[in-house]
């Protein structure tokens, strides 16, 4: 009898043995901090934004909320959305990246681990036709496919696939949005050029491009409803566009007379920082703040090139171009020069995107990693046949690409002058 309960006891003491096993081959066992944190693979090794990534290694616990994955290109790390984990295997979304080969890093109770081997990242880029088109030219609200437009020259980024878009033949400002299939006029008898729009997107300023420049501030809580709350008044040339700092408490301007200087919004207070920063132009400049380095960027279209102000107006440097009216890649101070630079806008990284509008049609960059000036959409194209072409970028083709700005999701909405449309660059 003793023999057999001896045997039962060892039994018992096996089996329970062989259930911890089977649960730490499975990956519940939790993290333990005595123990290093290890990646020893991951698939696939390459692939395009959201690509589901699997990766394989030892005491990643069971605590999604404890664990981080980043992938980490030359200028930054970009978090992944981690979508499951067990002790064993990370399951993620790749973000958004450079394109090329760049490390996975784990992050795992504050301890970190990295692949020895790199992911190649590939970017996906498109240009296509959001709505309007120069054969079809007019002021018409309705769906994507029935609205039409006139001259556009501004364009305000919501995020959501929406935006405000300012038209300047025919004077009004346009809510156009993808999920609402719509275009809807809120605010007739507006001519406003590029507005500013606030980092949590519910609030946007224009200044009107004539004098007196009646300021008005659209919120998402309204509908977009135009609010009047003040004028720059009649000393100032054209004003194409008004840029926030980066407390978002002043609306910066540089008028087509070169004076720079600020809109106060709470109390509309009018300051001229600089009446001559020699960015002299017919019709006015377009301006963007870049919270990278803390100055403001002017392109002034007369002088084929970008200033770089910084926010006292007293720096004022011919950052980009100044070297004739053509299109040409090349560095920055050296030889890329501009046909006619317009609209500006920043990604995330704080490259800086340009449209080029008369004589040129091309939607240009400015790489922040190594100050290159690159043609990243459209065709050269001095004489301008009027196509407007969807597809990849160096297929595509523009109408005179006035303005453009980024939503901050991959997207770079452009307005075009004589195309009278809305369109799309996509890079993910």
């Amino acid at each position: 009898m003793r023999n057999i309960f001896l045997f039962l006891c060892c039994l018992v003491f096996f089996l329970s043995c062989e259930d911890k096993n089977k649960q730490s081959e499975s990956g519940s066992t939790p993290y333990n901090p005595a123990l290093l944190v290890e990646v020893t693979e991951f698939m696939p090794d390459a692939g395009r934004i959201r690509e589901k990534v699997i990766i394989k290694g030892h005491n990643f616990g069971t605590d999604k909320s404890q664990v981080k994955v980043y992938f980490v290109d030359e200028l930054t790390e970009r978090a992944a959305t981690v979508i499951g984990v067990d002790n064993n295997t990370i399951y993620c979304l790749t973000p958004r990246q450079l394109d090329g080969e760049n490390k996975i890093k784990i992050v795992v109770h504050g301890k970190d681990a990295t692949a020895e081997s790199k992911f190649k990242y590939t970017v996906a880029e498109n240009v296509s036709t959001i709505a309007g088109s120069a054969a079809n030219t007019a002021t018409e609200d309705g769906t994507l496919a029935e609205a039409k437009f006139n001259y556009l020259q501004g364009i305000g980024a919501l995020g959501n696939e929406s935006m405000l878009v300012f038209q300047k033949t025919d004077p009004c400002v346009r809510y156009v949005s993808i999920p609402d299939n719509a275009v809807i006029t809120v605010h007739s008898g507006f001519a406003g050029g590029k507005p500013a729009v606030t980092k949590d997107k519910t609030k946007v300023y224009a200044a009107g491009w004539d004098s007196p420049h009646t300021i008005y501030r659209y919120t998402k809580a309204s509908g977009w409803a135009p609010e009047r709350i003040g004028q720059l008044g009649i000393t100032f040339g054209k004003i194409r566009a008004v840029a926030l700092d980066k407390n978002e408490e002043l609306l910066y301007f540089c008028d087509a007379a070169g004076k720079f200087g600020y809109y106060e919004i709470a109390t509309q207070k009018v300051v001229t920082l600089n009446a001559s920063t020699d960015a002299i132009t017919s019709d006015g400049n377009y301006l963007i703040y870049n919270w990278r380095d803390d100055h403001f960027y002017v392109s002034c279209a007369a002088k084929y090139g970008i200033y770089r102000i910084n926010p006292d107006g007293r720096d004022v440097e011919t950052y980009a171009g100044f070297n004739g009216g053509v299109v040409r890649d090349g560095y920055v101070g050296e030889e890329c020069a501009f046909a006619q630079p317009d609209g500006l806008t920043l990604n995330e990284d704080g490259d800086i995107y340009v449209c080029e509008g008369f004589k040129a049609h091309v939607i240009r960059k400015i790489s922040i990693i190594d100050n290159y000036v690159s043609t990243v959409a459209g065709y050269y194209d001095g004489a301008n046949d009027g196509s407007q072409i969807d597809g990849s970028p160096i297929d595509a083709r523009f109408n005179y690409p006035y303005d453009i700005d980024n939503d901050g999701e991959g997207n770079y909405w452009i307005v075009e002058g004589w195309g009278n449309a809305v369109r799309k660059y996509a890079v993910e």
